[in-house]
């Protein structure tokens, strides 16, 4: 019997990447692993994740919109063109991870620590971010427009945000990054610097 099931159960199993499309939408998952392996545009709206993991997987094309992840440990995995617009994370800890071209808008994230990461084209808008930590990664061509931000700590990351600077109110900076973000602060705020 397979484990991915729309609406289904799963407890305390070591999960496989099948080469048929997944579709398991409104799955709850309790202590899993899936280590290794594509999800190649998986259904997996609405899903819940508690405890276990990913380590060494590619999701291309997932759609994990309203998805549910609490003390989770992502581990040399990539997310590539993923919906997780609406989605909660909570206590998940994403290391040498890749995020490209992810949609998290209206995501809320607490107690989130992204560890030696890429990050590239991810989309935060309106998403709300509460005790997010950043160490070591690439943040490249960062959307935050309306985001919330409280205590999120961008120190030790390289960070472009193209979109939505002004909402930067509540983030930790060091010196460095203050001074790289100062052009696009002072063009948001319309002073000429010369």
């Amino acid at each position: 019997m397979t484990a991915w099931v729309p609406e289904g159960l799963v407890e305390g199993v070591a999960l496989e990447a099948p080469a048929e499309p997944v579709a398991a939408a409104g799955a709850t998952f309790v202590d899993c692993r899936l280590t290794g392996g594509v999800l190649a545009e998986p259904g997996l709206a609405r899903t819940t994740w508690r405890g276990g993991g990913l380590s060494g997987v590619r999701i291309v094309g997932g759609r994990l919109a309203r998805s549910s992840w609490r003390d989770v440990a992502i581990e040399d995995s990539a997310l590539a063109g993923c919906e997780l617009y609406g989605a909660v994370l909570r206590g998940v800890v994403v290391r040498r991870g890749a995020l490209d071209s992810v949609n998290l808008r209206g995501a809320r994230l607490r107690d989130v620590v992204f560890e030696d990461c890429v990050l590239r084209d991810v989309d935060l808008g309106g998403a709300s971010l509460v005790r997010v930590s950043f160490p070591g990664c690439r943040i490249e061509r960062l959307d935050i427009t309306k985001a919330v931000f409280e205590r999120v700590d961008l120190r030790g990351a390289e960070v472009e945000v193209t979109r939505g600077i002004d909402r930067l109110a509540g983030a930790i900076v060091d010196t460095g990054q203050l001074m790289a973000l100062a052009p696009a602060l002072a063009a948001h705020l319309g002073l000429d610097v010369r």
